[in-house]
């Protein structure tokens, strides 16, 4: 296994590890970065291939704690990686192993403008590698990380590169997780006409069913349906196969996280306020504050609040609405053209 080898390479495996233990090593880790990048660091290119070895053993066993729904081992991994990195100097690796970092940070709602400078120190450095065989997958994980930092707009762009990329060169699933959120960023900025959308959610559906991809299929169902009920309440649009949940209940169900944003959204929009502030309450009862779902959720929860205000005072409603705002001023410091939008 992965765990003995790495052992067999001088590495010591925890058999648990605290979630308090990875809270403790993310202030160190970006110590360590803060410390250590810069053109120096840069410029330190290690040549120890057994470092190299093992920084992918502890990849392969982050992806392992990852499909095992265990997001503080993930998180512990990455960072042991990251600081092996800050220690030892760059290679193929670093870009890859900086972007699952940001993507850690961005989930602790803390250091925001923090990960979204490692993310793009991570792309520059991929660039200096010339990986264009990690180009999309890296694109991705820029894009899951902190592409909401950024202009909706610009990462639909760089997300139907990276689809057409992926496919190209044989990377299905990446090429998928990538068209999944195209379609999200084109729903939440507006970018295309529903009916367009439509067409091009329907059309990567059809390649799923050629690849015989799953994994991203129940995302893509979950959109259309949003898209559906908003051009004509599913009337004539719907299709048979639906979003499947699986387990609710499961803490570790990513997929949740979407189900109630679109039920959030479609919701709202289609006038059911105290629907919106039900699946409202239930995402933010599970998804981490730093994810931008949960940005989206609580704007659109304000959204709701103030309608039904109009209708019905309510003192406590109205401080809640008063909070949201202020968390939206935060919003608008990191990502302006989204949230002003």
């Amino acid at each position: 296994t992965c765990s003995s080898i790495l052992t067999q390479l001088g590495e010591t495996i925890p058999d648990s590890v605290d979630p308090e233990v990875v809270g403790a090593m993310i202030p160190e880790t970006l110590r360590k970065y803060d410390e250590v990048y810069c053109d120096d660091w840069l410029g330190k290119k290690t040549e120890d291939y057994t470092l190299r070895y093992v920084i992918r053993f502890y990849l392969q066993m982050s992806q392992a704690a990852f499909f095992s729904k265990a997001p503080h081992i993930v998180a512990y991994f990455f960072c042991k990686v990251a600081q092996l990195s800050l220690e030892n100097g760059v290679c193929q690796h670093t870009p890859l192993v900086f972007l699952q970092l940001s993507s850690i940070i961005m989930r602790s709602g803390n250091n925001i403008a923090c990960a979204h400078r490692i993310a793009k120190d991570a792309v520059a450095l991929s660039e200096r590698f010339n990986l264009s065989d990690q180009m999309a997958q890296l694109s991705f994980l820029f894009t899951n990380a902190v592409g909401h930092l950024e202009w909706f707009h610009a990462g639909v762009q760089r997300l139907r590169v990276c689809f057409d990329s992926a496919l190209s060169s044989g990377n299905a699933e990446i090429g998928f997780f990538c068209a999944v959120q195209l379609v999200n960023y084109s729903i939440l900025s507006g970018e295309k006409e529903l009916t367009s959308l439509l067409k091009d959610i329907d059309y990567y559906l059809h390649l799923l069913e050629t690849y015989k991809s799953e994994i991203s299929k129940k995302y893509l169902l979950s959109y259309r349906e949003t898209v559906s009920m908003l051009i004509d309440k599913g009337e004539a649009t719907s299709i048979e196969a639906k979003e499947y949940l699986g387990d609710a209940n499961d803490p570790g169900n990513k997929f949740m996280d979407t189900y109630y944003c679109q039920q959030v959204l479609r919701n709202f929009w289609l006038g059911y306020g105290e629907r919106c502030r039900h699946f409202a309450q239930k995402g933010f009862a599970r998804i981490p504050q730093g994810k931008y779902f949960f940005h989206i959720i609580k704007f659109y929860y304000g959204l709701s609040l103030l309608e039904m205000l109009k209708k019905k005072l309510n003192y406590v409603r109205f401080k809640e609405v008063e909070e949201i705002i202020e968390s939206m001023k935060v919003a608008v410091k990191h990502a302006d053209s989204n949230i002003r939008n």
